[in-house]
C-alpha cells in the first residue's frame, strides 16, 4: 500500500524490517559464490563491545581461537581492543604453533597435551621466544612436559587446571564438565608438586572455567520447564568457582608461585565472572560471532554477526524451495538445538523429515516470505561459532551492503587441528 507524504506526494510504504535486511543481504552477495560463510563487521564491532564492556578494571580478555578459526578475524579484534586483549586460547599444540608461526603471542593452550609431539611442540616455542602456557592437570602431564622442556634446554610455563563444576549431593551429580581432576588445595598441590620437581616447569597460573555457567542459558524454548533449574545451578556454581579459584590461587602463591594468570569463564559467564576479584582474566569467544545458541542469555545484548548463505535452486511445488548445501550441524548433545537456523528471510521452516541437508535443504514457504527467485541467498545461523568456519575455504567480510574482504578460515589455510 502507497503512504502519501508531508508534501502530498504518495509514496512507497517502507519493507518490513526482516525484509529489507533480507534484501541488504541480497544485494550484497549478488556476485559471490554461493554457499558462502557471511561475517558482518558492524554487528561483530558492536558485540566487541559489549563483550569487552563486561570486563572489571584491571582484567584482560583472552579470545579464544576455537570460536574464530580465522586469523584475519583474530588480528581484527585485536584492532578493536586497544589494549584490553591479552591474547589467543588456543585448543592443540599444532595450532598454537600455527598461529605463532603467524605472528600471534601470548598464547595459552588450554586443553592438556598427551603425546611427546605435542610437548615437544611446546617446548620449541617456549625455546623460539614465543610467551606460551600450557594447562595440566596430572602428574603424568607435568613429566612429559618436563622430559620435552630439558631437551630444549628452556622453560615451559604451565597453569593448572581446575574443576569448577557443581558436585552436589556428595558427587553424585555433576553440572558442568567432565575434565580435570583438580577441584581441592590437596590435589592441585599434588600436580603442582610435579610440577616443582621438573627444572623445565614454571608454574604461572590457573585456568577454572564454569561450565555450567558460561554453558547454560537462562531461557530455553524447548524446554522452559527446567529454565529454574538452570539458573539454580548457575546461581550456586558462580560462588563456588570464586572461591575454588581464590583458596588454590593462594595455596600456589604460599609456595612461591606467582599467579600471573588467574583465568576463567567464557562468553556465558560475562555477567558473573568479572566479578571474580581473583580473576585477572576473562576468556570470550563465541560472543564476537553470536551463533544462535547465544540468543537466549540474560544481559548479553549481542547481535547475530556470522552467517551462512544458501542459494535457491529448486523448487518442487508453491509451497517449497530447495538450498544448495546447508548440513552444518554443532557439536555437543544431539538435539534440535544443535541444527542451523533460518535467519532470513522470514517464512522458511526446515522439514523435518529431512533437516539441513547433506547436499541439499529443502524449506516449507510460509504466507509471510518474500517471493524468491532462483539463485535468491537464504542466510542460515549456525548453532556455534568457530564450527562454521570448518565448512567454508573463506569468510565475506560484509559492511552494509559492500562486501569489503575475502578472508581465509583455518579450512582455507589448509590448517586441521581436530
Amino acid at each position: 500500500m502507497a503512504a502519501t507524504s508531508p508534501s502530498g506526494v504518495r509514496s512507497r510504504s517502507p519493507l518490513p524490517a526482516p525484509i529489507a535486511e533480507w534484501q541488504r543481504f541480497r544485494r550484497a552477495l549478488e556476485d559471490e559464490d554461493l554457499p558462502a560463510a557471511v561475517l558482518d563487521l558492524d554487528a561483530l564491532e558492536h558485540n566487541a563491545r559489549v563483550v569487552l564492556g563486561a570486563l572489571r578494571p584491571g582484567q584482560r580478555l583472552r579470545i579464544a581461537s576455537k570460536s574464530i578459526r580465522v586469523p584475519a578475524v583474530l588480528e581484527r579484534l585485536h584492532a578493536l581492543g586497544r589494549g584490553q586483549f591479552v591474547g589467543l586460547m588456543t585448543w592443540s599444540a599444532f595450532e598454537t604453533r600455527a598461529l605463532a608461526e603467524r605472528g600471534f603471542d601470548d598464547l595459552l593452550l588450554a586443553y592438556p597435551i598427551a603425546r611427546p609431539n605435542e610437548a615437544a611442540v611446546l617446548a620449541d616455542l617456549a625455546a623460539a621466544g614465543t610467551t606460551v602456557a600450557v594447562v595440566v592437570d596430572s602428574v603424568d602431564q607435568a613429566r612429559l612436559l618436563g622430559v620435552a622442556a630439558a631437551a630444549k634446554d628452556t622453560h615451559v610455563r604451565v597453569c593448572l587446571d581446575v574443576d569448577v563444576s557443581l558436585r552436589p549431593i556428595g558427587g553424585r551429580a555433576h553440572f558442568g564438565v567432565r575434565r580435570s581432576p583438580i577441584r581441592d588445595v590437596e590435589t592441585a598441590i599434588r600436580v603442582a608438586e610435579a610440577v616443582e620437581r621438573q627444572p623445565g616447569l614454571r608454574l604461572v597460573g590457573l585456568m577454572a572455567y564454569e561450565a555450567q555457567v558460561a554453558g547454560i542459558r537462562e531461557h530455553n524454548p524447548g524446554s522452559r520447564h527446567l529454565d529454574a533449574i538452570r539458573r539454580l545451578i548457575k546461581r550456586q556454581s558462580v560462588p563456588l568457582a570464586a572461591a575454588r579459584r581464590a583458596e588454590i590461587a593462594a595455596a600456589l602463591e604460599a609456595r612461591g608461585h606467582h599467579m600471573e594468570i588467574v583465568n576463567g569463564g567464557g562468553t556465558g559467564s560475562l555477567g558473573s565472572t568479572p566479578n571474580d576479584s581473583t580473576v585477572t582474566e576473562v576468556t570470550a569467544g563465541s560472543g564476537f560471532f553470536c551463533p544462535h545458541l547465544f540468543d537466549h542469555y540474560e544481559g548479553l545484548p549481542l547481535r547475530p554477526a556470522a552467517f551462512f548463505a544458501l542459494a535457491v535452486s529448486r523448487r518442487s511445488d508453491p509451497d517449497h524451495i530447495t538450498c544448495f548445501g546447508g548440513g552444518y550441524p554443532a557439536s555437543g548433545p544431539a538435539g534440535g538445538d544443535r541444527l542451523p537456523q533460518v535467519h532470513l528471510p522470514p517464512g522458511l521452516e526446515p522439514l523435518d523429515l529431512e533437516g539441513f541437508g547433506e547436499v541439499q535443504t529443502p524449506f516449507r514457504v510460509a504466507s509471510d516470505c518474500p517471493p524468491l527467485q532462483l539463485g535468491d541467498p537464504i542466510i542460515c545461523r549456525h548453532a556455534k561459532a568457530g564450527e562454521l568456519a570448518e565448512r567454508f575455504a573463506r569468510l565475506l567480510l560484509l559492511r552494509g551492503e559492500v562486501v569489503e574482504d575475502h578472508v581465509a578460515t583455518y579450512r582455507g589455510l589448509g590448517w586441521s587441528f581436530g
